[in-house]
């Protein structure tokens, strides 16, 4: 059946849609979920995003724009959002994870519009009759579609903080269809406004795309790596030419656009300009084998100036940079694996990556995935050497199919390019599914060219639309299971716990939610709790959360029996990497005594941090936990000022530890170091955001100076 052209038209955005409602049908279920892991430190716990509409000033904006402690970037534009969906919803999930869902919708959209852009490219730089607009329609449908469903991209949407991941692949995927766009218009302009129009649509794609996503995270900066993959396996660096006129060609050779247009169903003549390029090498009708139509091909070297600049240039600045701080041995110190574990285990983590992007299993799926055994050698685990050979064979096959398959040779060169800050050097965690957030398009654009190609008629053409709408429904059902079961963070808690039991973080969270659930009231949620903090206790490499867990419980308004607890705690302490978590549960218990709900004695909570600071270069966040201990708990001021001075040399761009600082100096007549913080902190006052903290901290020096010249008057 023939479709009229305004069907034709209008039918692809209709599928699109029903794709986009299909994806907010499977993930609706999920909405009604809580908060998770680093929710609690980035949204839970930042009190500076809790912007209320009594409270809504620009200074409490831009404090809450530079409040995250996720990167010293900050990530602005992630954070407001999150105070945004605060102040109009207060502390409920439910907003936040709404906004995440149609942050993910909206990237299938831009998704769809990028890809039909660069099989419109293809077709006009291959010089392919054969590739048809309905083929590179459909293929670019089932890939937006199956990528908004699938299972392993759950995690940028109902981990609220993951929208940093999701809101900069806005920004990734709108750049990169600007550039492409830009690049459609240089190829088939025929005047020079048109051309420097598209020029200038390119390079604006690049800059702003990186620099505005940016502000939500630093995997923004990859945009010119995947916009250059593109360039250099589609477009070849192309500009456009006058075709060489029917005169000048040999044997009278017709013009070659004109015989596109004529080739391709469902074109006019008229829909491509006598302008165009022509990939080098490719057969003309009527020019001598061999002999490259030079006239018509040439290097736009305006490209090669854009990549330069935006990315070889930084790419080697940004190497020297990472590299340095990642031979750093403090770089490595919060970690239980050192630079050469973690590059011989990422290849196995590539490998599983790919493994759950296209046979996804929810019972494998996790947030996480911390159970991993680290690789010690390229036989231990045997694996190591498999997945690195796996690797290799995919970039050979990448180089091998780049003028055969470039479909395929893109999808596999944007996979790895997706990982490049991830899975290298950059002393990150070795495993997170939402690291696949951009990578998996890669992964699906390969796929999917393979099974259904870029010609109207598929071979075998059944068998391979029965295999692509299976995986349709299998991505949308696995991804309904994982959301049903994020709807209630005690029932994810518990169903991580037990297909990861060993993994020390699902373990612990599925202990302490069911504390939390017991009130601290004995009975079979209690028991339930204990069970699952003992087992967390006693995995190995787990942090001292689940001691810190038991403390609380044994020493809950009274002072129970919590040796063993203590000793484990300080064991721990002593002997591992010190990491965030194991901080996480110094100040907890800090808290927890300071409140008087606890009632353990302070020598033991002292030799915590005593055996935390042993390790090797502690970080300020450490140093300003036992400050805060020295100040609160056992009064010494003078070791809570040393400890804190060593915070502000630690992280000097961090407010609060100077404020303290400048606090503790002007409580002690120590006027002239309290107003260099103070200086320091109005350095750092963007938009007045500290106003308020600097005035306090003057009174305070003010009084402090009075107070310290009574005294000298009274001798």
């Amino acid at each position: 059946m023939q479709l009229d052209d305004r069907t034709r038209r209008w039918l692809p955005w209709l599928l699109l849609t029903v794709a986009v409602v299909a994806t907010a049908a499977v993930y609706a279920p999920g909405l009604t979920g809580g908060w998770v892991f680093d929710d609690f430190p980035n949204i839970v716990d930042n009190a500076a995003i809790h912007i209320t509409p009594g409270h809504s000033t620009l200074a409490a904006w831009v404090n809450a724009a530079l409040s995250s402690p996720a990167s010293f970037l900050h990530r602005p534009l992630a954070s407001i959002t999150f105070a945004i969906n605060w102040y109009f919803g207060g502390g409920s999930p439910w907003g936040f994870k709404l906004t995440n869902l149609l942050i993910h919708l909206l990237n299938g959209v831009l998704l769809y519009g990028m890809l039909r852009e660069l099989l419109r490219l293809r077709a006009w730089m291959r010089n392919a009759p054969a590739l048809d607009d309905a083929a590179a329609t459909r293929l670019a449908l089932v890939v937006s579609a199956a990528w908004m469903l699938l299972p392993i991209n759950l995690m940028a949407v109902l981990y609220v903080v993951q929208r940093m991941e999701s809101l900069c692949q806005v920004f990734m995927l709108a750049g990169l269809w600007a550039y492409l766009h830009g690049r459609w218009m240089m190829l088939t302009a025929n005047d020079a406004r048109r051309d420097r129009r598209g020029f200038a649509l390119a390079v604006s794609g690049i800059v702003l795309g990186t620099c505005i996503g940016l502000t939500s995270k630093e995997t923004a900066v990859l945009l010119p790596v995947f916009a250059f993959l593109a360039e250099w396996i589609v477009i070849g660096f192309g500009k456009s030419r006058t075709a060489v006129s029917k005169s000048e060609r040999p044997g009278g050779m017709p013009d070659a656009g004109g015989a596109l247009a004529a080739g391709m169903p469902g074109t006019h003549a008229t829909a491509i300009p006598a302008a165009r390029y022509i990939e080098p090498h490719a057969v003309i009708p009527g020019l001598p084998a061999g002999q490259n139509p030079e006239s018509s091909f040439s290097h736009d070297k305006r490209i090669w100036t854009l990549f330069t600049i935006t990315l070889f240039i930084p790419a080697v600045l940004g190497f020297v940079w990472l590299m340095r701080a990642a031979l750093r041995p403090d770089s490595w110190a919060g970690r239980d694996f050192t630079l050469a574990q973690r590059l011989l285990t990422e290849p196995r983590v590539l490998v599983d990556y790919l493994h759950w992007t296209l046979l996804p299993n929810p019972m494998v799926l996790s947030l996480y995935h911390d159970e991993i055994v680290k690789s010690t050698g390229l036989l231990t685990p045997w694996t190591t050497l498999g997945a690195i050979l796996t690797l290799i064979a995919l970039v050979v096959a990448a180089v091998w199919l780049r003028n055969r398959r470039p479909l395929v040779s893109l999808g596999i060169g944007w996979f790895f390019a997706g990982q490049l800050l991830t899975a290298t050097i950059v002393p990150l965690e070795l495993v997170y599914e939402q690291r696949m957030y951009f990578a998996s398009i890669g992964v699906l654009l390969a796929v999917g060219a393979l099974l259904l190609g870029s010609r109207k008629r598929i071979e075998l053409a059944l068998p391979r639309v029965f295999v692509a709408a299976v995986a349709l429904l299998w991505f949308g059902t696995a991804t309904c299971l994982r959301a049903q079961e994020w709807s209630n963070p005690l029932r994810l808690a518990i169903a991580e716990a037990n297909r990861h039991p060993e993994s020390p973080r699902a373990v612990y969270e599925a202990g302490r939610l069911l504390l939390i659930a017991s009130n601290y009231q004995p009975g079979k949620t209690l028991d339930a709790s204990w069970k699952y903090l003992r087992q967390a206790a006693a995995i190995p490499g787990s942090s001292s959360l689940p001691d810190q867990a038991m403390i609380m419980i044994a020493d809950h308004n009274r002072h129970g029996d919590d040796d063993a607890y203590w000793q484990s705690l300080i064991n721990k302490l002593r002997n591992q990497p010190t990491q965030q978590e194991d901080i996480s549960a110094l100040v907890s218990l800090t808290n927890c005594r300071a409140s008087g709900i606890c009632q353990f004695d302070l020598s033991p909570l002292n030799h915590a941090y005593q055996a935390a600071l042993s390790r090797p270069a502690p970080i300020a966040r450490l140093d300003a936990a036992y400050a805060a201990f020295q100040l609160n708990l056992m009064h010494d001021d003078l070791l809570a000022t040393k400890y804190l001075a060593l915070a502000v040399k630690g992280d000097p761009a961090e407010p609060a530890y100077r404020s303290d600082l400048a606090a503790l100096y002007a409580r002690h007549g120590q006027t002239e170091k309290a107003l260099e913080q103070i200086d320091a902190l109005r350095r750092m006052n963007s938009f007045g955001r500290l106003n308020r903290t600097i005035d306090a901290l003057e009174r305070m020096a003010e009084q402090g100076k009075a107070t310290t010249g009574a005294k000298t008057s009274d001798r």
